[in-house]
């Protein structure tokens, strides 16, 4: 490369650094939005004093080993939430958070869910308490047996902070896939040892103190939902429908 040459690169990225410069600054997004509630401003305070963002990241800032939770106030169920906080997860400590907390916490995850997409996505997310609902009705309606129900609620209790039936969920640099596909991908022996030992190279934590019976209803729960996907998909409006994304999101 000669000079001439390095001097019309140097040029072009000092061009590029200044448009980006002031696109950020000319950005007025922020002033669009409503201040944080009293309530939310107690839970962002606790975001900071648990040191949230060492695990879990606000519109991509923030650690990975723990999801995107910028939309996560319209994704988790409340007891799912409840759950989280004072239970914690196989890879999330217990924070043991009092009720006022944990509804502290939850307006802010619910304020900070209006301000924007967390993680790009082509479709319209579905709503999580419809589909999950769509479910437990349509559990009930078919009756698929106990060690269906068994693994529904294994479901609820394990693995809805991540996953949600009938669409894919963006969780940082990774995706939770759509469970009710999944075994148009992999066989049911893959299912088990995919939940057992986990990959972790996606994102996907082992769950190996599960007792083989969880394990099992869970492959039930699986199976039924893969073959109801059709019907689950009709109780629930669809599968989500395409959206325009802003310019800064590439589809």
């Amino acid at each position: 490369m000669n000079l001439v040459q390095r001097k019309l690169l140097m040029s072009g990225l000092v061009a590029a650094f200044a448009v980006q410069t002031a696109l950020v600054y000319l950005d007025d997004t922020a002033s669009t939005f409503e201040v944080l509630s009293e309530d939310a401003v107690r839970g962002r305070r606790l975001w900071h004093e648990y040191n949230c963002q060492s695990c879990h990241q606000i519109h991509g800032f923030g650690g990975f080993l723990g999801p995107d939770l910028t939309n996560a106030g319209k994704r988790l169920t409340a007891e799912r939430l409840t759950e989280v906080l004072t239970v914690g997860t196989a890879q999330m400590p217990a924070f043991h958070f009092t009720e006022d907390q944990q509804l502290d916490m939850d307006q802010f995850l619910l304020e900070l869910s209006d301000m924007g997409v967390g993680v790009p996505r082509r479709h319209k997310p579905l709503d999580p308490s419809a589909v999950m609902a769509g479910v437990d009705a349509r559990a009930q309606a078919a009756a698929p047996g106990e060690a269906v129900m068994r693994g529904l609620a294994a479901f609820k209790q394990n693995c809805t902070s991540c996953h949600l039936p009938l669409q894919s969920t963006p969780l940082g640099l990774q995706t939770a896939p759509d469970l009710t596909t999944v075994l148009s991908r992999i066989d049911a022996a893959a299912v088990r040892t995919t939940i057992v030992d986990g990959r972790p190279e996606r994102g996907m934590q082992p769950w190996p103190d599960l007792p083989a019976e969880t394990v099992d209803d869970l492959v039930a729960f699986l199976k039924w939902l893969n073959e109801d996907r059709a019907e689950l998909a009709k109780s629930v409006g669809g599968v989500g429908a395409e959206q325009p994304l802003p310019w800064w999101e590439y589809k």
